[in-house]
């Protein structure tokens, strides 16, 4: 008697669902952990409110050497030092370090082209490349060649869009790339400078007769904030997996 149940519960118990990644999920499954909306709480703010407030304060916030500016500086230097942190973990790979150490160096250059390698600190700069700068300083995002040919923005519309699609579109996913729920901090930056370099083509073609303004240090803000919420992700992840080790 107790063979015969045992053989009925087995026939009445559902088969198993089969463990394949990403097998039969639908968009809506894939969207259980909500996406992370802030990036458009803080162009609400920015555009709904701080636009609007005398004495030029948008202006200080967003300009060139504002403080959205200062603040994308200190996200991408924190996010380099996490990707080093990571790197140092006993628990990761050889190709794991490799490529935390070169996520490490490229925030880390990108601090250094924000800052002009210092030069905006300690006024020592090169004069060869200050000739060929437009803003006339010891950097290479600002050289005539990239400004001219736009090269600048497409970069960072290309980077914003590959950042914030990489994992809806990559099978099995990436843990090198934001996870879904960072994708606002990068796809609307992408959106944007698209967007931005498309204004200015109609302009100068006289097909519209008029152009978004250059409000850059925002998107460059949203994306330097995206990536140190990823870093952040990545380091707590790894730390947990060493701590369960």
């Amino acid at each position: 008697m107790v063979v015969q149940r045992t053989v009925e519960k087995a026939e009445r118990r559902p088969p198993e669902q089969s463990a394949a990644p990403g097998a039969g999920r639908s968009w809506g499954e894939r969207l259980r952990r909500p996406i992370d909306l802030r990036p458009l709480l803080i162009l609400a703010v920015l555009y709904g409110v701080v636009q609007w407030l005398p004495f030029g304060i948008f202006g200080w916030i967003q300009n060139e050497d504002g403080l959205l500016e200062w603040a994308s500086v200190i996200l991408l230097t924190l996010a380099g030092l996490q990707g080093l942190r990571i790197m140092r973990l006993s628990n990761q790979s050889r190709v794991s370090r490799v490529t935390w150490l070169v996520f490490a160096l490229v925030c880390l250059i990108f601090v250094g082209e924000e800052l002009s390698w210092g030069e905006r600190l300690h006024g020592l700069g090169i004069d060869a490349i200050r000739s060929v700068n437009t803003q006339g300083e010891t950097n290479f995002h600002n050289l005539v060649a990239f400004q001219k040919n736009r090269l600048l923005h497409l970069g960072w519309a290309g980077l914003g869009l590959v950042l914030g699609s990489a994992n809806w579109l990559l099978r099995p996913r990436s843990s090198l790339f934001p996870d879904r729920q960072l994708c606002l901090y990068f796809l609307i930056p992408g959106l944007w400078y698209l967007s931005y370099e498309l204004s200015k083509s109609c302009l100068r073609s006289g097909i519209c007769g008029v152009a978004l303004h250059d409000h850059q240090e925002v998107y460059e803000f949203l994306i330097s904030l995206g990536i140190a919420l990823h870093s952040r992700r990545c380091l707590r992840r790894c730390l947990a997996e060493a701590n369960a080790d």
